[in-house]
């Protein structure tokens, strides 16, 4: 309407009119304020879901370190385990050969006691 309309409406048709004006515009007002909810929740899940994604990262590069980890203990371990069994092999090896040097001293002892007989 223009200016000219305007001014021949009565009061009365004027109050409607401002009325229905008022009405629309509580309306929009709560309509804005609805699509603002939306679209913090939206905002809000696509944080969360970039939080997510990081945490994702975090865990995965934890879990690498953890299994790195892992191996090398493993590998110092077998490491350890290979020193010891080598000196083990050594110790028997040297067991056995004084067992055997005293062997042959006993037999040796013996065969020269039965000789002296």
């Amino acid at each position: 309407m223009t200016d000219k309309e305007f001014r021949k409406l009565k009061r009365s048709d004027l109050i409607s009119i401002i009325y229905e004006y008022q009405k629309r515009q509580d309306e929009l007002v709560e309509e804005n304020k609805d699509l603002r909810e939306q679209l913090d929740s939206k905002n809000l899940k696509i944080s969360n879901s970039g939080s997510i994604a990081e945490a994702v990262v975090g865990l995965d590069l934890l879990f690498e370190t953890a299994q790195k980890t892992a191996d090398d203990y493993i590998e110092q371990v077998k490491a350890a385990n290979t020193e010891l069994e080598r000196r083990a092999e050594e110790r028997a090896t040297e067991i056995i050969e004084n067992a055997r040097k005293e062997a042959e001293k006993i037999l040796s002892e013996a065969k020269r006691k039965s000789r002296g007989k």
